[in-house]
């Protein structure tokens, strides 16, 4: 496995894209995940030459997706085309995976048909996968930890998957998030050979944190165990979001990394 730093860990802080990308090499980090909120053409151009100056592996390209399931078809259709520029866009960048959610159920499940926007996923997911997989790119869907995710457990990842059955599409395992859903590390057996990448971070087990390894409650020792069991090769990519000290996010990155890569190391899964 690699180590990597997704690109959220500088937002709201003094670092810059560019910086970030220097930043994440300095420190050691294997490879860098990239989460536009916002991209012109001198930026990409920057960041490009950034990864290929630092020698650094561009991971993956995330996506906030949530209006995939919108009940105006004009919605879901512009949100369909606007991943598949993301998709360019991490091509362009040399990434391999392109990550994104799918939202939530709209109005707790009421009004609307949850098996309606269920299929409204499907069918978004499976004509991005269709673009991606002509890229030579691998789609990773995400599940988060919220009540009303149309992908908040390792189950329902899993009937998704079965339900796509497409080549280009995998799951993202974010470790934190499984962990507040109840999805302890065996339960990652149910998606053997079926993970693209790794989200990686700890929280309080209550509420979702996004904390630098080893100041939660979150058993990630063992995670990472089972996923090297499973035969997992993949980047584990930590991820960081809105330091609550912003002039103090390279400290925090550095804890992150140091406490993940000692991990790691004890477990012998590292390949940089």
């Amino acid at each position: 496995m690699k180590l990597g730093l997704i690109e959220n860990a500088w937002w709201n802080s003094p670092v810059d894209p560019i910086s970030g990308i220097e930043l994440a090499k300095k420190i050691g980090f294997d490879t860098y995940d990239i989460f536009p909120l916002s991209m012109t053409p001198v930026l990409r151009k920057n960041m490009r030459e950034a990864l290929i100056r630092s020698e650094l592996e561009c991971s993956s390209i995330c996506v906030a997706a949530f209006s995939l399931t919108d009940f105006v078809s004009d919605v879901r259709r512009y949100t369909v085309n606007w991943v598949k520029q993301q998709v360019e866009l991490g091509f362009d960048l040399g990434a391999r995976i392109v990550l994104f959610v799918v939202g939530e159920y709209a109005m707790e499940k009421q009004e609307l048909s949850p098996e309606t926007q269920w299929q409204w996923a499907k069918e978004g997911t499976i004509e991005i996968a269709d673009y991606a997989k002509e890229l030579g790119m691998t789609v990773a869907i995400e599940f988060m930890a919220h009540k009303y995710s149309i992908l908040n457990s390792v189950r329902e990842m899993r009937r998704f998957l079965d339900e796509v059955n497409h080549p280009a599409v995998k799951a993202n395992a974010d470790i934190s998030h499984m962990f507040l859903m109840g999805d302890m590390p065996l339960s990652l057996t149910e998606l053997k050979g079926k993970i693209a990448n790794v989200h990686f971070s700890d929280c309080d087990g209550k509420t979702h944190g996004d904390l630098p390894p080893g100041r939660g409650k979150v058993p990630l020792k063992e995670y990472l165990s089972e996923l090297s069991r499973s035969g997992f090769e993949g980047p584990v990519s930590i991820e960081l979001e809105w330091c609550p000290e912003p002039s103090k996010v390279q400290d925090w990155v550095r804890e992150a990394y140091s406490s993940t890569a000692l991990m790691m190391e004890e477990l012998h899964i590292r390949r940089g």
